[in-house]
């Protein structure tokens, strides 16, 4: 028994070092979109402000404001993605070293 679980834990290793690979990947797209979402975020929010003053024109304001909305719910799901890696991960490690 003690060997099928050293043979288990070996198998483990390459699984957690892909893991590690793609979390390192996922952390750094996470990363660089969440800049690029404060400055487009801040850009769609300035012509929020703008169109309502300026136009008045509640379509584009609605449509504006759902293109921020998209703009958070990409960026939730990669963290949600990148969490869901460290867990497994992290679930991984736990059980090598156990």
């Amino acid at each position: 028994m003690f060997i099928l679980k050293l043979a288990g834990k070996i198998l483990l290793l390459p699984v957690w070092l892909i893991l590690f690979v793609i979390g390192l990947a996922v952390k750094m797209t996470v990363q660089t979109y969440a800049v690029v979402r404060g400055i487009l975020g801040f850009i769609f929010t300035l012509l929020i402000i703008a169109t309502a003053y300026c136009y008045h024109d509640w379509a584009q304001v609605a449509f504006l404001f759902s293109l921020s909305v998209i703009l958070y719910l990409i960026l939730f799901a990669g963290v949600f993605v990148d969490t869901v890696l460290d867990m497994t991960r992290e679930r991984i490690i736990d059980f090598i070293i156990s």
